[in-house]
């Protein structure tokens, strides 16, 4: 690793303080650390971190950690330290962690008031003045009240405790949260943090909370046990942190004794800015890495979007940061140091920003994070070391979306002799249609790699061919998964089949081209709402109709956010709790949803985006005509890629 040919800055030896780390890599926190119900690490939790471990990353970050005993009001979703009965497995985590020469830091945080009331044990979240905060979809967090002097000394305590804690755990650094808008960084914040005690006013002060946990620990642990803080170098909000108080916010760090800076944004009000939305350019954060670099002598970690290894070496070599965070990216592939050192960037199976990790499609957290591009996380305590099947078998795989390539892919991996059946003159199925919209390129990401993979492994690939019962029997497969993916549907509506009237896939794909500048979008979910933004950027004047009273509603809420910002910038009208009845010559005639008069809308094309019905003809067709069949993908339900994926991960595995 450490002679590598391939980004050569990139795998020098770097220090924080005393610890040397192998590599400028740091696996960023990024959530999903699979705690259990009492917030204590799992074996699943190990085995996570233990791959990022093992595929060459020079530091690991386990983010969110909380400080606060149980008892306490506490979100019981993160690992904790405010529990002397939880070392233990925060100990098995760090030594099987250091057994493939990776090191490991943990991060300690309170989140104050960017929490809901019921999720904190039905009491008022603490903030430093009682000014509730938003989270992305603007909707308000709990009503906080201002912690008492005395319980800020007793906060300072606890993280004091906790840090020594992680040190008797044996993890080699801690990190301080002091960022997006979480307790610590609240106090920094003047746009949040109205006191009038020792704790508020100037920015000696609103820094007092944390220059005091770090000069106590110095007391309690010694000055060599390294310590990190992250902070929000901007925090895009009227009155508070900005790129021209930040440097002087990590000088003061410096001085109070931190031995690096980790360079971040924003807070949970603006999180697509945090999390690097799908449509963000890589290295859009690079004025703060460098600004704040630049302002003092211990290095920075700089941490946002980074994917792209000739870009993270770029940041090295030029001086932007000591240290190079990959976040979700580390969640996508584990291995991507190991294929960076080894110059096997095709096979890096890189984070699209999709942020389905973080969120569910309502908006909440998911009952069991996930990943889009890679089925693995989370699962490798079940499926490491897994891929030998008991016996080789003939698998044939209909369809190149991907569901189909990502059950191509593994059940080659586990030695199958596997040949691809697509349709179309390309591999990709809607991914193909996805990536067209404005700021969704990335899509094509996994597209890319499944499809180099399925090369590389050797699988059959059949474009422009399509399969029916006589050609699957001449070809006797023992398995055969179908992954035909789905339609667009079209509703019965009066004048649904005039010419004028058109499908968002149609649309997408280039075949229908509208000539007209007045367009309506009929469907404001995902689809409808990219689509009016793809015909807007192109000069259509686009408006939305929607029968829900939201649009997009359906949709990841932080790329949500990105997308329905730029709608209004955009101009793209909306007509929300509307449905059509009719298409017309001139138009179409719409209704509210609850009833009432019909009015006429005029306009010169009509774009369908009603979502889609599954392909299941083939499927049941080939009933009786094989050994072992399989449905996966859209065909069985029309989703998204991060159900294609996983269900192709799981039929491999199975075969």
């Amino acid at each position: 690793m450490e002679n590598a040919s391939h980004c050569r800055k990139l795998f020098q030896p770097g220090h924080i303080g005393p610890l040397r780390l192998r590599n400028r890599i740091v696996q960023l926190p990024a959530g999903g650390n699979f705690v259990g119900t009492s917030s204590e690490v799992t074996e699943r939790t190990i085995a996570c971190y233990e791959e990022s471990a093992k595929g060459g990353v020079g530091l690991i970050i386990v983010g969110g950690v909380r400080v606060l005993p149980m008892e306490r009001p506490i979100d019981r979703h993160f690992l904790n330290l405010g529990e002397k009965q939880l070392l233990p497995g925060h100990y098995y985590l760090v030594e099987r962690v250091h057994s493939h020469g990776a090191k490991i830091a943990v991060q300690l945080n309170h989140p104050g008031s960017q929490v809901f009331q019921a999720d904190w044990g039905g009491e008022q979240p603490l903030s430093p003045s009682g000014i509730q905060q938003f989270n992305v979809k603007g909707h308000p967090y709990g009503t906080p009240r201002p912690m008492r002097r005395r319980e800020v000394y007793e906060m300072i305590d606890a993280f004091v405790a906790a840090i020594e804690n992680a040190k008797r755990a044996e993890y080699d650094m801690v990190e301080i949260h002091a960022g997006h808008g979480h307790l610590i960084g609240a106090f920094i914040s003047p746009a949040t943090n109205k006191r009038h005690d020792e704790f508020g006013g100037n920015l000696a002060n609103r820094m007092r909370f944390v220059t005091e946990i770090i000069q106590r620990t110095r007391k309690q642990v010694g000055r060599e046990f390294p310590i990190g803080v992250r902070i929000s170098a901007d925090e895009f909000l009227p009155g508070g942190i900005t790129i021209q108080d930040s440097p002087e916010i990590a000088r003061m760090l410096e001085k109070a004794g931190a031995h690096c800076i980790n360079i971040t944004c924003g807070t949970y009000l603006n999180q697509h800015k945090v999390s690097d939305v799908m449509r963000m350019d890589e290295g859009w954060k690079r004025p703060m890495w460098k600004a704040i670099t630049q302002a003092v002598d211990i290095p920075t970690i700089a941490g946002g979007g980074n994917r792209n290894p000739e870009f993270c070496e770029r940041l090295i070599s030029e001086g932007d940061a000591a240290f190079v965070g990959l976040a979700r990216q580390m969640q996508a592939d584990p291995c991507w140091p190991q294929k960076t050192a080894q110059g096997r960037i095709r096979d890096i199976n890189r984070c699209t920003s999709c942020l389905r990790c973080l969120y569910g499609l309502d908006g909440k957290p998911p009952v069991v994070r996930q990943c889009m591009v890679n089925a693995m996380w989370g699962r490798e305590k079940d499926f490491v070391g897994s891929f030998r099947p008991s016996s080789k078998k003939n698998v044939m795989v209909i369809g190149g979306g991907p569901a189909g390539m990502e059950a191509a892919r593994i059940a080659s991996l586990r030695g199958h002799q596997v040949s691809l059946y697509e349709k179309g003159p390309e591999l990709g199925g809607q991914l193909l249609l996805a990536a067209v919209p404005p700021g969704k390129s990335k899509m094509l990401w996994l597209r890319d790699f499944l499809a180099a993979q399925i090369e590389k492994q050797g699988v059959t690939i059949r474009l422009n061919t399509t399969v029916d019962p006589d050609s699957l029997c001449k070809l006797d497969p023992h398995v055969v998964v179908v992954a035909t993916g789905a339609t667009p549907f079209v509703p019965d509506i009066p004048g649904i089949k005039r010419k004028h009237c058109v499908t968002a896939w149609d649309v997408l794909a280039g075949t229908s081209q509208l000539s007209g500048i007045h367009v309506v979008v009929l469907g404001g979910g995902t689809v409808g709402c990219e689509t009016a933004e793809y015909l807007a950027k192109r000069g259509k004047r686009v408006t939305i109709i929607e029968m829900l009273p939201e649009l997009a509603h359906e949709m990841e809420p932080l790329n949500r956010r990105a997308l329905l910002d730029e709608l209004e910038t955009l101009k793209v009208a909306a007509l929300v709790g509307k449905k059509a009845v009719e298409i017309t010559k001139s138009g179409m005639v719409i209704l509210d949803a609850a009833g009432g008069e019909q009015q006429p809308l005029a306009c010169e094309h009509v774009v369908l985006a009603l979502g889609a019905v599954p392909d299941q003809d083939l499927f049941q067709t080939l009933e009786g005509a094989c050994h072992e069949r399989f449905m996966i993908g859209d065909c069985t339900q029309p989703r998204t890629a991060l159900e294609a994926v996983r269900e192709g991960f799981l039929v491999g595995h199975c075969i």
